[in-house]
């Protein structure tokens, strides 16, 4: 019983909420406003660092397959062995 008065208070008060409350400036259309910014900006942010690491990644890829080719050939007297 309880329960159920409660879901219909929440309900009522969804309700009777205006509207303005409900939508933010991006539902208005507001496409300047520094809400739709920060949400472009943090997803530039987002890919840079996605960019970054995974550059860091294939670096580190790259520097052990140098390092790998580099110490494969090893000098036995005067001549290089693989």
């Amino acid at each position: 019983m309880f329960i159920r008065k409660c879901q219909w208070v929440s309900v009522l008060v969804l309700l009777l909420i205006p509207d303005t409350v409900k939508a933010c400036a991006v539902c208005f259309g507001a496409a300047e406003s520094k809400l739709v910014h920060g949400s472009v900006v943090g997803g530039i942010v987002l890919m840079g660092i996605t960019v970054l690491v995974l550059s860091a990644f294939g670096y580190f890829i790259f520097y052990l397959r140098k390092k790998s080719n580099r110490f494969n050939k090893i000098r036995m007297n005067g001549k290089y062995y693989s």
